[in-house]
């Protein structure tokens, strides 16, 4: 069998913060633009040779068979030898030819903590065969496609109650010389992430488009292998605007503007992923092809092995019951998320009522408040007019007294 392990280093997600609120701005050319990048590339050449596809082989024969009939098995570089477990057994449920498998048969790997199969088909020499369907049963984790060239589908499923998750991977899983090309994503999250690794550093595309709750569309960030932003990052918002930014060692340390040139290779890395997704997709279509080749073959009441219970044998014949269980879950689990999406969509139209409520009192009371001040100008204008009126009379009233003194030869 081979032990296919995904070609892609841990790479965690960080959302550009503070950008909007920095006073000034760096202006940054392709020059500086790229010298993480530059740097990354230069460590890569020292050390790739770390990371070529070496491996052990080992051609064993299977416990199920008595005539010479040796299977493939692979070691990875660095890996420990599950071979040398004493409860390490494999099996083959094909033909044999010339002393090696042959045609199309599923192999089965037993030992202490340790239970994978994998659908084969052998060209009876000894030559490693063309796999197309690889199930780690103790992780849950299946992978179908082209693993020769590596561009396959890997579903990882975690049926614990309360972590239940689904997780897609699919692309090109990389090799010596060659980069990572990986879309990850889950029926349970809005987000899609896009990934290109080497094996020292990493780019990150986050679509987060579909996500109401948040203002971002994009966010691309440079990345160590555990994920550490460092290096060049943009985010696009919703607005329409675009913040960048430069981080060291996860931290954020300044907004800059980024050349044209930054937001295009981002662009590429994006259709080279794209590609790569499609392309394992195809694969996987035509690994469930051989699939129901193998299956024809099988499913019979005739057909039964002794290596293992014929009812777990089988249960690749009839898996209906398994996916429409898991799909009542899947069902479950989303009709929790678009409940808990409802609430909060319900909370942000109360707030927003709350909030236009609040708008209208204020522009209510600053009314009230513009006609208090105005009745409080016209109440001190009648009085001041009261007032001079008064006044007036007063002095008209001396005058007149005045007059009349006068005519009384006062």
């Amino acid at each position: 069998m081979n032990f296919n392990k995904p070609f892609i280093p841990l790479i965690l997600f960080a959302l550009i913060s503070g950008c909007a609120t920095t006073p000034r701005v760096a202006v940054i050319d392709e020059e500086e633009a790229f010298k993480y990048e530059r740097q990354y590339l230069a460590k890569y050449e020292q050390v790739k040779s770390n990371y070529s596809d070496m491996s052990v082989v080992k051609w064993m024969q299977p416990s199920n068979k008595n005539m010479p009939c040796k299977v493939y098995v692979n070691i990875l570089k660095g890996a420990k030898d599950r071979t040398l477990d004493g409860n390490y057994n494999i099996y083959w449920d094909g033909q044999c030819k010339n002393g090696y498998a042959y045609g199309l048969g599923r192999e089965f790997e037993k030992g202490t903590i340790l239970d994978m199969e994998a659908l084969a088909i052998y060209n009876g020499k000894q030559e490693q065969p063309k796999y197309y369907i690889q199930k780690y049963h103790l992780a849950n984790v299946t992978q179908e496609g082209d693993f020769e060239n590596k561009f396959y589908v890997v579903t990882t499923i975690n049926e614990e109650k309360l972590n239940f998750n689904v997780t897609y991977r699919y692309g090109y899983f990389g090799s010596n010389g060659r980069p990572a090309l990986i879309t990850q994503s889950s029926p349970f999250s809005d987000r899609i992430f896009h990934i290109k690794a080497y094996p020292n550093y990493g780019y990150r595309l986050t679509d987060r488009s579909k996500d109401e709750f948040q203002n971002v569309n994009f966010t691309f960030h440079e990345l160590t292998t555990n994920g550490v932003n460092n290096g060049f990052a943009f985010a696009t918002l919703k607005t329409g605007a675009t913040n960048a930014g430069e981080y060291i060692n996860g931290q954020f340390v300044r907004q800059v503007q980024l050349p044209n040139s930054f937001f295009t290779k981002a662009s590429v890395f994006q259709s080279e992923i794209k590609t790569a997704g499609q392309k394992a997709i195809d694969a996987q279509r035509y690994a469930l092809k051989v699939k129901k080749q193998y299956l024809n073959n099988i499913c019979k009441p005739s057909v039964t092995v002794s290596f293992i219970s014929d009812k777990k044998y089988k249960q690749i014949c009839d898996e209906r019951e398994y996916f429409s269980n898991l799909k009542n879950k899947i069902d479950a689990k989303l009709t929790r998320i678009n409940n808990a999406k409802q609430h909060r969509r319900d909370q942000l139209n109360q707030q927003e009522l709350v909030n236009a409520q609040i708008s209208q009192a204020n522009a209510a009371q600053r009314q009230a408040n513009a006609a208090t001040r105005s009745a409080s100008a016209a109440e001190q204008a009648n009085s001041i007019q009261s007032s001079q009126n008064l006044n007036n009379n007063l002095q008209m009233q001396q005058l007149n007294n005045n007059l009349m003194y006068m005519r009384m030869g006062y």
